[in-house]
């Protein structure tokens, strides 16, 4: 299997993804608590927490920033949910989901500036080279701001959820899942679109 290169612009994306997962825990946390504790059996729900939360202090205990970064991420949530924490009483499932779509949108619009910006930045050098065409390059920026949108969208997306389905999940373990999944999904939908065109 094909080694995954993350560049720092996947990190970049990646941080944002989990931040904004993060930032999402409180309101997946009411759903959990409006009924998406039933959606897994109890025992599966433990298992989950239990890997995620042991492989994200592995992981960052690896890299050195468990200790360093703890303090990052217990202020982190403050910071990024200051809109989220205002409305996290939401008293019906419906309007908890509503908030965690806002907040995911929000994640896909930084995923697209930060994708956009760096495809705006290789389209704009290549073209004065002259091996892209005007069109290449705003196809090529177009791809990388969708594909930016959608990766960070999903980490954002696959962090609240396994907090709705499994509850308290600690913060490490959710900012780990966005972020890796966000990492994911962007090498996928890249893949994918380049054996399309």
């Amino acid at each position: 299997m094909e080694a995954i290169r993350v560049t720092k612009r996947d990190a970049l994306r990646a941080m944002i993804a989990g931040a904004r997962g993060v930032a999402l825990r409180p309101i997946a946390q009411r759903l959990y608590e409006l009924g998406g504790r039933a959606v897994l059996p109890p025992v599966a729900q433990g298992a989950i927490r239990g890997a995620l939360e042991t492989e994200a202090t592995r992981l960052f205990a690896g890299a050195g920033l468990l200790v360093e970064g703890a303090s990052v991420m217990k202020s982190l949530p403050g910071r990024l949910a200051s809109e989220t924490t205002k409305t996290v009483a939401a008293t019906t499932a419906k309007a908890a989901g509503q908030q965690l779509l806002k907040g995911i949108g929000r994640a896909a619009g930084v995923g697209a500036l930060i994708d956009g910006a760096w495809g705006a930045a290789e389209a704009g050098y290549r073209y004065k080279k002259g091996t892209m065409t005007a069109r290449q390059a705003a196809v090529h920026v177009a791809k990388e701001a969708g594909t930016g949108a959608a990766a960070t969208a999903a980490g954002a997306a696959a962090a609240a959820l396994v907090v709705t389905m499994t509850g308290g999940v600690a913060i490490p373990a959710v900012f780990m899942v966005g972020a890796i999944t966000s990492i994911g999904a962007k090498v996928g939908l890249t893949r994918w679109i380049g054996a399309r065109v």
